[in-house]
């Protein structure tokens, strides 16, 4: 992978675990994790300081595998979701403009007669 890419990548891991990507960011860097096995090796590192950390403090154990597929599957059904919203409200703007534009067609239609 082209190493700015990467870079930019390893900057966005904390963002990415505390959900503050955009849409656009975390399709970008969902699709990184998918074709960079170095940046997919520098996630799961971290998940497993994260998480370790966490699981130590209240005693249970965990499964990096498991938390891996966990965190990107949610990730991916969060991002999944939010286009779906964005694509519904881009159909409803639509909806009330062509309302609206009726609604000034037909009080134009009834002003004429």
């Amino acid at each position: 992978m082209e190493a700015v890419e990467c870079k930019s990548f390893e900057h966005q891991i904390e963002d990415f675990f505390d959900d503050q990507l955009s849409d656009e960011e975390l399709a970008s860097f969902l699709h990184h994790t998918e074709t960079c096995p170095e940046c997919r090796e520098e996630l799961t590192i971290r998940l497993l300081i994260r998480m370790g950390l966490m699981r130590l403090e209240d005693g249970r154990n965990f499964h990096l595998g498991h938390e891996y597929d966990r965190m990107i599957g949610a990730a991916k059904l969060k991002l999944a979701r939010r286009m779906r919203l964005k694509r519904m409200a881009g159909l409803s703007i639509g909806a009330v403009i062509l309302a609206l534009v009726a609604v000034v067609v037909i009080a134009m239609f009834v002003l004429i007669l």
